[in-house]
């Protein structure tokens, strides 16, 4: 036997025994954990420096403020430093955890200097990494997955509460106890997340909850609050479009100022503060950008706008970026905090209180994480697994299980998060908070719910020049009673025509996923002469809508119509439909006919028409809930398509025609030149028709009233009458980019319109004055939107000028002067 081979073998391992226990003893770390703040607001501070001893290696807070510090030698102290505060040096105990370490704001920040000798070394930096964004930005890549888990809160500020509230106040003292114990509002959920460039997108909520709803919609909070990333040239935040201080040209723009060089293993980190030049009136962010010399890409960003003066919701966000798998740059943290403006939470703070430094109006406050996880870049994905179907909400999302919370949560929940759901919940149950948000989002599609029952608001009060004040009630049945049928009717009097109207519908939902309905109608009523209409057409919170005031020459209409309506090609929706109508007109107006060599002349007309209407959205973008699907938008055209075939000797139908109509419809955001908005629309009918199915132009002029788009501001009502016609509007909305103060921020708009037209058979027209539009007609506008602005909405003043061949004789005549509503959500 060899023993010497076992002795050495025995050598061998008592060495590595002693080695262990001698390596153990020489690499004994220190490890630290702890939080900074700052002192005042006590919000976590993201990004801020730390090093250790006065070493050189770099340490920094999370996106949430928290540091570990795993350190070979003792911690004796923390050195600090974070732009716009004070630097600080904290001294440590041997076994410090969880400490938190206030930061104090710098009391006086210097003013923009520019002193550089030569070009701003900020510069250099900032167009590397605007040379590498495509190379850095993950929504250039090929694909890419990843779990995101969302954690949403809302309370109250409470240091920013009752400093000047008299102390026998019990319910503002109420207040802060009950906001102490729990938040006003807590929600969670987990989604998994798939991308395929350029723009095919799914998110499938696997996991939501909500403090005191059940209802998961609100999940959707976290879609729309800020951009995925930070690459690209405008960048979103809650759902306004902003300048991006790494878009080309940004050195014009932006003023950067190299803030500190921080050093991470073999890479240097370059913190830069950014904000609009002086001078400049874009609508610009202001924040830290932390560029790593690794491909000079983003590794931390915090963004809020700069001005935000007129905004209901005061929005700062932070992302994180890691190098995953030493091949790409991925955000693994987006973070946004929220402060509601002019919000009070108690009446004695406004009556009490300061009225020049009322605090508790800003007291309302809210913060947002999403955590991305489990990241695959360049997964094999097929495309059929994609749809228009951006965000989907399942059912039973709200049910889901321990397993699946325990599995994505990045910390358990705190006491105080779990007494939020209890505490909520119960209010909620008792105060019925579901059945009352569930009525709001009825009432916002123009409903009012009571039990199995929908009440039409559009049918109780109505106002147009022809009828007057118009009053009645419609109603349909809803989901309580049936899921499969909707059915109903209304009635309406208007007081200034002093007649009668009444109708009803009944509508069978065949298969929900595909939208496919058949429907029955009658109604007799009013429809205005020479109008125009397109399938999919709503004016919900449009200026659109108003012109419907002004309408005054209505013809009575009898019509019956069967309809099937549907989606296909994913993005177009469909609305065959067969109908009759007897239509009577309301003057003096007569069509004249000629019938067996006599003339005739005739003020009632009967119509048979087979039509279909279209409404092509391409890429447009939904959020499927179990109940329906909510509209994102698209970034292209809307094209809608109206055509019917009018018969003659079918049924009572006495008219033979083809009648096309089609409407383009184009809004989008043009960097440093603000928002302009299209629209073209056309018609042709080849028969002769009386004036109620032909074309009135869509004027919609009063010497002084509310501007409706989409509508010729200075052109009278009737008063061209055509049968083909083509017309353009043209809007440009400069936003504040023209003027701009602290106070005072409207909105300036340039509008110009033109219509050309012409008629066929002018001589069949009897008792109407008319125009003929073939020399083409041209207007143009000035407005100047949110002169008021309450944060809702804004009220502003325009004027629009008729110039050309069309002009009339006065400068009066051809001025009107508008008000400008515009909503601000």
């Amino acid at each position: 036997m060899n023993y010497r081979f076992f002795f050495n073998i025995k050598k061998l391992y008592v060495l590595l025994i002693l080695s262990f226990f001698s390596c153990k003893v020489v690499s004994q770390n220190y490890f630290i954990s702890g939080q900074v703040i700052d002192n005042k607001t006590k919000e976590p501070l993201a990004f801020v420096n730390i090093v250790v001893n006065n070493d050189k290696q770099l340490s920094q807070t999370d996106i949430d403020g928290k540091f570990k510090i795993l350190y070979k030698y003792k911690i004796d102290s923390l050195k600090l430093s974070y732009v716009g505060y004070e630097s600080a040096i904290f001294k440590t105990t041997e076994k410090a955890k969880n400490i938190i370490i206030p930061l104090e704001k710098k009391e006086i920040l210097l003013n923009e200097v520019v002193i550089f000798p030569g070009i701003n070394p900020a510069h250099r930096i900032i167009n590397r990494a605007i040379e590498n964004k495509d190379q850095n930005n993950p929504e250039k890549m090929g694909s890419f997955s990843y779990t995101s888990y969302n954690k949403m809160i809302i309370t109250a500020n409470l240091d920013s509460l009752g400093t000047h509230i008299q102390e026998n106040d019990t319910s503002f003292s109420d207040i802060k106890n009950f906001l102490k114990e729990q938040y006003l509002f807590l929600m969670e959920s987990v989604s998994e997340n798939k991308f395929i460039f350029p723009d095919k997108v799914n998110e499938n909520i696997i996991a939501s909850k909500i403090s005191g709803i059940k209802n998961p919609l609100f999940t959707l909070l976290f879609k729309k609050l800020q951009s995925f990333g930070f690459y690209n040239n405008i960048i979103q935040i809650s759902g306004k479009n902003y300048i991006s201080p790494l878009s080309k040209g940004s050195t014009d723009k932006y003023f950067f100022l190299l803030e500190d060089t921080l050093y991470q293993g073999n890479d240097s980190i370059f913190v830069i503060s950014y904000k609009p030049r002086r001078g400049k009136n874009f609508d610009g962010l202001k924040g830290l950008l932390y560029i790593n010399t690794n491909a000079y890409a983003i590794q931390n960003v915090t963004a809020e706008p700069y001005f935000d003066n007129d905004e209901m919701m005061k929005v700062k966000i932070q992302q994180k970026y890691e190098f995953i798998d030493n091949k790409q740059w991925f955000p693994v943290q987006l973070n946004f905090s929220l402060v509601f403006s002019n919000i009070l939470l108690s009446d004695s703070a406004s009556k009490k209180g300061d009225s020049k430094n009322n605090s508790s109006k800003n007291a309302l406050v809210g913060e947002g994480k999403s955590y991305l996880t489990n990241i695959v870049l360049n997964p094999v994905l097929k495309k059929n697994e994609f749809s228009n179907i951006e965000m989907e909400l399942p059912n039973q999302v709200n049910k889901a299980d321990d397993k699946i919370w325990n599995a994505y949560r990045i910390d358990s929940l705190s006491e105080k998060d779990k007494r939020t759901y209890q505490i909520i919940d119960s209010i909620s149950k008792v105060a019925k908070i579901d059945n009352k948000i569930n009525t709001i989002l009825i009432l916002t599609e123009g409903k009012i719910p009571f039990k199995f029952l929908n009440f039409d608001i559009g049918k109780i009060v109505n106002y147009n020049d022809y009828e007057g004040w118009r009053l009645g009630l419609g109603l349909h049945n809803n989901y309580k009673l049936s899921k499969k049928i909707t059915a109903g009717g209304y009635f309406a009097y208007g007081f200034k025509d002093k007649a009668l109207k009444y109708g009803g519908d009944a509508v069978l939902n065949i298969s929900k996923a595909h939208e496919i309905s058949l429907g029955l109608s009658y109604f007799n009523d009013v429809t205005e002469s020479g109008g125009i209409s397109f399938y999919e057409q709503t004016y919900y919170l449009s200026n659109s809508g108003y012109r419907e005031f002004l309408i005054n020459r209505m013809d009575n209409n009898i019509k019956k119509e069967i309809s099937l309506k549907f989606t296909a090609l994913q993005y177009l929706k469909i609305n065959m439909s067969f109908n009759t109508s007897k239509k009577s007109v309301t003057d003096n107006y007569f069509y004249g006919v000629e019938n067996e060599n006599i003339s005739l002349l005739l003020n009632q007309y009967n119509f048979t028409e087979l039509g279909v209407g279209l409404c092509y959205s391409y890429k447009e973008k939904f959020i499927k809930t179990p109940e329906n699907r909510i509209s994102l938008g698209t970034k292209y055209p809307i094209i809608y398509f109206n055509y019917s075939k009018g018969f003659n000797n079918i049924l009572s139908g006495e008219y033979n025609f083809n009648r096309y109509e089609l409407k383009i419809t184009k809004s989008f955001f043009i960097k440093n030149l603000g928002a302009p908005a299209l629209q073209f629309q056309t018609g042709y009918i080849d028969g002769d028709l009386p004036s109620c199915n032909l074309f009135n132009g869509t004027g919609s002029y009063r010497q002084f009233t509310i501007a409706s788009s989409n509508s010729f501001a200075t052109m009278r009502m009737n008063e061209f009458l055509s049968n083909r016609y083509a017309a353009l509007f043209i809007t440009h909305n400069f936003g504040k980019l023209l003027f701009r103060t602290k106070k005072f921020s409207p909105e300036i708009a340039l509008a110009t319109n033109l219509c050309i037209g012409d008629l066929n058979n002018t001589s069949k027209h009897f008792n109407l004055n008319f125009r003929n539009l073939s020399k083409g007609y041209i207007e143009s506008g000035l407005l100047i939107n949110n002169i008021i602005n309450n944060k809702l909405y804004g009220i502003g003043f325009g004027a629009y000028y008729r110039y050309g061949y069309y002009a009339l004789p006065t400068f009066k005549e051809n001025i009107a002067y508008k008000f400008t509503v515009t909503f601000n959500i």
